[in-house]
C-alpha cells in the first residue's frame, strides 16, 4: 500500500448546470416535461444506489472500453429540471477530460436511460443510467447547450 505522504489524488473538476436531456421524440421514444420530472424524482430516490456516471461516447466497440471495463470519467451529483430541460452537475471529472471539454474536443452530451427498472422493490418507468460526452458524434437531442458554454466549473 502506498505511503499516504507520497500518494497524490488526481486533480478533478466539477461542472455545474449542464443540460443533459429535453422533452421531444428521441430514438423512437416520446418524452414530456412530466417524464423529465419523473427522471429527477427517480434519481433523488435511487441516486446513491444506482448512481449515474459520466462516460466517453456510446460506442461499445471501443478497445479501451472492452479492455478496461469502461471507467467512469465523472459522476452525476445533482439532477433537476430547469426551463423544461434536465440539468445535471458533473463531479470528479479528471483534469485530462476536463481540459478536453474546455478545449472543445467534447462539446455535447447524450443521456442513457434505463426503462422499467426495479430498485429496492420499487419500479421506475425511466431512470438515468449514464451521460455520455460526445466529440465527433451527433447526439439525438440537439436542443441542448454545449457542456461549457454557460456553466460554472471548479477544481475539487
Amino acid at each position: 500500500m502506498p505511503d499516504k505522504k507520497h500518494f497524490k489524488l488526481p486533480e478533478t473538476f466539477d461542472i455545474q448546470g449542464v443540460q443533459i436531456f429535453a422533452p421531444g421524440q428521441w430514438n423512437g421514444d416520446k418524452y414530456t416535461e412530466k417524464d423529465i420530472e419523473e427522471l429527477v424524482s427517480a434519481f433523488n430516490e435511487t441516486g446513491q444506489t444506482v448512481r449515474p456516471f459520466l462516460k466517453i461516447g456510446h460506442d461499445k466497440e471501443q478497445g479501451l472500453v472492452q479492455k478496461d471495463g469502461m471507467p467512469a470519467v465523472g459522476w452525476i451529483e445533482k439532477l433537476r429540471k430547469v426551463g423544461g430541460k434536465l440539468v445535471a452537475d458533473f463531479t470528479k471529472v479528471p483534469k485530462k477530460i476536463f481540459d478536453l471539454i474546455k478545449a472543445g474536443a467534447y462539446r455535447k452530451v447524450s443521456s442513457e436511460i434505463f426503462f422499467n427498472v426495479t430498485v429496492a422493490g420499487k419500479k421506475f418507468p425511466r431512470l438515468l443510467k449514464a451521460v455520455a460526452i460526445l466529440g465527433g458524434d451527433t447526439p439525438a437531442v440537439q436542443t441542448l447547450d454545449d457542456i461549457i458554454s454557460l456553466y460554472k466549473y471548479k477544481m475539487t
